[in-house]
């Protein structure tokens, strides 16, 4: 019986010790907090491509809190209040903050290009005034990868357009451009000659003496 018991004991003490570290692993995954936040944050922006609920926000790099809510903003919101945004974003902030001023900003980045995406403020001014409780605060427009990619197809376009368009004037200056790097070797192979001939017989330029053979420029060019 008392075998048993002991058994028991230690079975249910494995369970609990489980429970407790899948609990334990579950909010460091989600990044929850079980603290009351010490500030909520209501951030407008204008797209929140790559965004994820409870993703990391930052305050100049450095881990402060996480997006609580995303959401999109109805139609009186974008006429009375933000005009230029579509979402409206709510952070929690767990970790202290210096005071927010007027001129801060927020953005939607990643430390690399396939990084998961976090929520980075930009400290305004120091000597800026603090932003009153409340106040809703804009991100800037960041192009995400796709938009990059596509700008950067549209470009290529484009100068393979303006290639096509000057073809035959293109076609003049690189037959120009060879004739010209065809007689900058004529000439320094001749260079080359002459400066060999000083450094081994330097009395040839006061004295004179054969000259030595050259080489055609058929021979130089080939």
């Amino acid at each position: 019986m008392k075998a048993f018991r002991a058994d028991f004991l230690v079975a249910a003490a494995v369970i609990l010790c489980s429970g407790v570290m899948l609990v334990a692993l579950t909010l460091a995954i989600s990044g929850t907090h079980l603290s009351r936040p010490k500030a909520t944050l209501t951030i407008d922006l204008p797209s929140a491509v790559g965004l994820d609920k409870q993703a990391e926000v930052r305050y100049a790099g450095a881990a402060v809190g996480r997006v609580r809510s995303i959401r999109p903003l109805d139609d009186k919101e974008r006429r009375e209040v933000s005009p230029d945004c579509a979402i409206r974003v709510v952070a929690e902030i767990h970790h202290p903050i210096p005071e927010l001023r007027v001129g801060t900003t927020a953005s939607i980045t990643a430390d690399t290009v396939l990084g998961e995406k976090y929520l980075n403020l930009e400290p305004g001014s120091v000597q800026n005034p603090g932003l009153t409780p409340g106040t809703i605060l804009y991100a800037k427009r960041s192009a995400s990868l796709d938009e990059v990619m596509s700008s950067g197809k549209q470009l290529l376009d484009k100068a393979n357009e303006l290639i096509s368009q000057n073809q035959d004037a293109l076609d003049k200056v690189i037959s120009d451009l060879k004739v010209v790097m065809d007689n900058f070797k004529v000439i320094s192979t001749y260079g080359k000659t002459f400066v060999g001939t000083v450094a081994r017989k330097p009395w040839r330029l006061l004295f004179g003496g054969p000259v030595p053979r050259l080489p055609t420029e058929e021979t130089i060019l080939q």
